[in-house]
């Protein structure tokens, strides 16, 4: 027989199988794969070590308790389940992120066409799972630097102009914040600033626009935000773990604009939590908590008026009941009787006032006469005139210490000059006598060897002086024979 096409082929064996009751059902499927994992000595009470990803306890029809629980590692994860009477001898229910040890049974659940670990006991081998020991971590060194202390927080306005909120764009948890808004308060602008609130670039994200909120740009286009909202839904502690990241968490303790931090639901803690200005325990929560009731504020508004109203009656009454008392007081009868008293002590202390005035200007004239005496003896004339006699008398004394000095000097100096002219040169020739000087030179001769015959000199007198030439150089021994 041949196939003509591929078709053909596939409905022809089709049909042989249905002939020979060979096709399976989803159940049947499921029965063999479980019948085929229990018959397996290898995967049957097996111990098996993990961290709690989830524990969730649920009750069945008849009230009895079990729990749902997912184990992992690094690399992967698996599902568990553990029932009534084995959850009932566990001492304590272990928390997410424990490290623990089940013993179990590999198991299918057919319904859904799973395999899970059918526990029959749980031991919390380690209370800090590796993502629970490493939000301590994080948590402890922040906390240390002063980033969760409460003196940081800020108290929420309680009528914001603005509202921003943190979150994805997808899932209900930004439907459910403008739904309550609405509700509460329809008047006042919603800014949402999308971010991935789950995965490897969450906390990049987040980082991002809580910068993008905290920006001079975007105030310049929406506003001032006053408040914002940092949402996200519930999950498991990997799903969260953005929120507790660092740089996140810094993100949202530097926040110039307060921050509410709604992660998750009830039971979960994340540490923008602490860093941040307010706590909410879900997104719907924080947004009833930012975003002010009209009704309750109408109401309040009301209740206000009415108190005012009977507060302002309650004291017209009471200031008319007061202003009766007084009008039936006598001095009100009869006012002129109330300035009698004041009328005489002001009358006794004008009395007073003039005879201080008087005992004051007595003293100040007595006091005007003293320093009128005491500046007439300091009088600048007086004091000019002593100071004209005083230098009149140096001038003299100076004039005449001068001229002695000047008497002085000049007999000393015609005592010199007597000496000076006794041992002058120019004194010996007005004798007579005459000074041999080399014309050239100008260096005077005083022995006949420094002369030679036909030697040119110049021979100064008291009244000048000779050009002449040597004729004969006679030596003092010539001279004497």
């Amino acid at each position: 027989m041949a196939f003509e096409t591929e078709f053909d082929l596939v409905y022809d064996s089709l049909q042989g199988v249905l002939k020979a009751g060979q096709i399976l059902t989803v159940s049947e499927v499921n029965a063999r794969v479980r019948q085929s994992l229990e018959s397996e000595p290898a995967l049957q009470f097996i111990w098996v070590r993990g961290e709690v990803a989830s524990w969730t306890v649920l009750t069945d029809r008849n009230g009895n308790p079990y729990a749902f629980f997912t184990l992992r590692d690094e690399k992967s994860q698996l599902s568990c389940v553990i029932w009534g009477y084995a959850l009932s001898r566990l001492r304590i229910h272990p928390q997410n992120g424990e490290m623990v040890c089940a013993l179990g049974s590999i198991d299918v659940y057919p319904p859904r066409g799973i395999y899970q670990l059918r526990a029959e006991a749980v031991i919390v081998e380690n209370r800090a799972g590796m993502l629970w020991q490493q939000y301590e971590l994080t948590k402890r060194k922040l906390e240390a630097e002063g980033l969760f202390a409460a003196e940081r927080r800020r108290p929420l306005p309680k009528y914001p102009r603005r509202v921003g909120v943190i979150t994805s764009l997808e899932g209900a948890v930004l439907h459910d914040i403008v739904r309550i808004a609405r509700e509460r308060h329809a008047g006042i602008p919603i800014v949402v600033l999308p971010a991935s609130v789950q995965g490897e670039g969450a906390p990049a994200s987040l980082v991002a626009a809580l910068a993008l909120a905290n920006s001079d740009a975007v105030e310049r286009a929406v506003g001032v935000i006053d408040v914002l909202i940092l949402a996200r839904g519930g999950g498991s502690i990997e799903d969260l773990w953005a929120f507790n990241d660092e740089a996140v968490v810094r993100a949202v303790a530097n926040s110039r604009v307060p921050v509410v931090s709604a992660v998750g639901h009830e039971p979960d803690t994340v540490l923008t939590d602490f860093a941040a200005d307010d706590h909410a325990p879900t997104p719907s929560a924080a947004a009833q908590r930012v975003f002010p009731s009209r009704e309750e504020l109408c109401e309040q508004l009301r209740q206000l008026a009415e108190r005012v109203e009977r507060a302002t009656r309650g004291a017209i009454a009471q200031r008319r009941d007061t202003l009766q008392r007084l009008g039936a007081r006598v001095p009100l009868a009869r006012p002129e009787s109330l300035l009698a008293r004041p009328r005489d002590r002001l009358t006794a202390a004008h009395t007073r006032l003039e005879q201080a005035c008087a005992r004051a200007l007595d003293q100040h004239h007595k006091t005007l006469l003293g320093y009128a005496t005491r500046l007439a003896q300091c009088s600048p004339e007086a004091r000019l005139a002593r100071a004209r006699e005083q230098l009149a008398r140096a001038e003299r004394a100076i004039v005449q210490q001068v001229a002695e000095r000047l008497a002085v000097h000049r007999q000393r100096l015609t005592a010199l000059a007597a000496t000076l002219d006794s041992v002058s040169p120019y004194a010996v020739l007005q004798r007579g006598y005459a000074l041999l000087r080399d014309p050239h030179t100008h260096a005077v001769l005083t022995r006949a060897a420094q002369l030679s015959a036909h030697q040119p000199i110049e021979i100064v007198l008291a009244d000048g002086a000779l050009r002449a030439t040597v004729m004969e150089v006679m030596h003092h021994d010539e001279r004497t024979e």
